[in-house]
């Protein structure tokens, strides 16, 4: 019950517009899919055959009123890979949820305004780590859904460079969630709670501009520095859309993560991939 009553609580900041009529919301919603198969039968340069499938939707509801805003966004993406020898297995897998309220008709300091975020990170299924010299066996489970899921809600300041440019900075809290009892203390969280509670500082940085025609580059590093940690948690995302036409685009993402508890070094993550577009809204 009380993972359920958590889900329903980030959903319902995710998408508080619907039900309202109000024509000053603008929505968008977008759905991607995308498609890839190699195969091999007596080539003599080699390979392994491979056949992979993504999926995403990412849909945003943004509100101005006056000088104050609502941006409310989500972003949800699965795919899986198969190849010869291997089985299927997952290739991405995101849930992502964020809600920034900003109040740029209050000043402070002439540059300044305040500004509350709210983030959740957890994923669908169950991910596994397998072993790089024998891939073809079973893996170990090492994570699953709203194991781990990491919320954190900021309270701070954004500076509005341009546009496109903003940066931010506040105090934050952060809760590390995990379900699954066995999975908690990979993630330094009590086995007997289900959460990990931080306060701390955090900022960020936020590029999101047209490049080039039909060329869209998204790029946010953000920073989150516990009181009782030496070295921040960050994560860099970065997304180059180049659109080919009104259905179809290539999609590039590469994606930094450090967190110190879980790993002594970055973790990576770089993908690329040609997709139908679907406008839903």
């Amino acid at each position: 019950m009380y993972k359920l009553t958590l889900l329903f609580v980030v959903l319902g900041f995710a998408f508080p517009c619907y039900g309202q009529q109000d024509s000053s919301w603008t929505l968008g919603v977008q759905g991607t899919t995308s498609f890839s198969q190699v195969g091999f039968w007596r080539w003599y340069e080699g390979g392994i055959s491979s056949l992979s499938l993504g999926v995403g939707i990412s849909a945003q509801a943004l509100k101005k009123s006056g000088a104050n805003q609502q941006d409310h966004a989500i972003r949800l993406a699965f795919g899986v890979v198969r190849q010869d020898g291997i089985g299927v297995r997952k290739s991405d897998d995101l849930i992502h949820l964020r809600n920034a309220l900003d109040f740029s008709g209050i000043s402070i300091f002439g540059a300044l305004n305040p500004a509350i975020v709210f983030d959740f990170r957890t994923q669908f299924a169950d991910g596994y780590q397998y072993d790089e010299k024998d891939p073809t066996q079973d893996g170990v489970r090492i994570s699953g859904f709203l194991s781990p899921a990491i919320w954190t809600q900021t309270v701070g300041l954004h500076y509005h460079l341009n546009p496109w440019l903003d940066f931010g900075l506040g105090i934050a809290a952060k809760e590390t969630i995990v379900t699954v009892r066995n999975l908690r203390p990979r993630y330094k969280v009590d086995p007997d709670q289900i959460l990990r509670w931080q306060v701390g500082s955090s900022g960020y940085i936020h590029f999101d501009r047209m490049i080039f025609t039909n060329v869209h580059l998204k790029s946010t590093l953000t920073l989150f520095l516990a009181f009782n940690q030496q070295s921040p948690d960050s994560i860099w995302e970065t997304f180059l859309t180049m659109k080919v036409n009104s259905w179809l685009q290539v999609n590039a993402e590469y994606t930094a993560l450090y967190d110190r508890d879980l790993s002594m070094y970055v973790q990576r993550k770089q993908s690329m991939a040609i997709g139908f577009l679907f406008n839903f809204l």
